[in-house]
């Protein structure tokens, strides 16, 4: 198997689960949670870009890309239909104190890959 497989079955299996996160999110109990999960399924979306190599995309993982990136998008329209129905925070101190930790990191993480994208292409460019 070559490297530029292997880079494309990751980056695959990356979008898969970032797809199921992301639809998986609307479930969430609170506005809170649904925003620290959907930062967790953007965050994923990113790592694709970091180890997929762009320029030897098949047309399989195209293809691949295209229906997973749809998930991201029916996601959103879940997102938003169920918004506006779910309360802001957990009624327990300890409920909300969990949300607000988990939304931290997932900004972290977010913030995290986004820099890993944007810093080397300053670098480069």
């Amino acid at each position: 198997m070559s490297l530029e497989l292997i880079s494309q079955l990751a980056s695959a299996v990356v979008m898969v689960w970032g797809a199921l996160a992301a639809i998986r999110a609307s479930r969430s109990a609170t506005r809170t949670a649904l925003l620290s999960n959907l930062l967790r399924s953007v965050a994923l979306l990113l790592l694709v870009r970091l180890i997929a190599d762009f320029g030897g995309w098949s047309s399989w993982f195209i293809y691949l890309w295209m229906f997973f990136a749809s998930g991201y998008v029916v996601a959103g329209y879940l997102a938003t239909t169920v918004w506006v129905g779910l309360p802001l925070r957990a009624e327990s101190t300890k409920g909300s104190r969990t949300e607000m930790v988990n939304l931290g990191v997932s900004g972290v993480l977010t913030l995290a890959v986004s820099g890993a994208l944007v810093i080397p292409g300053l670098m480069l460019s």
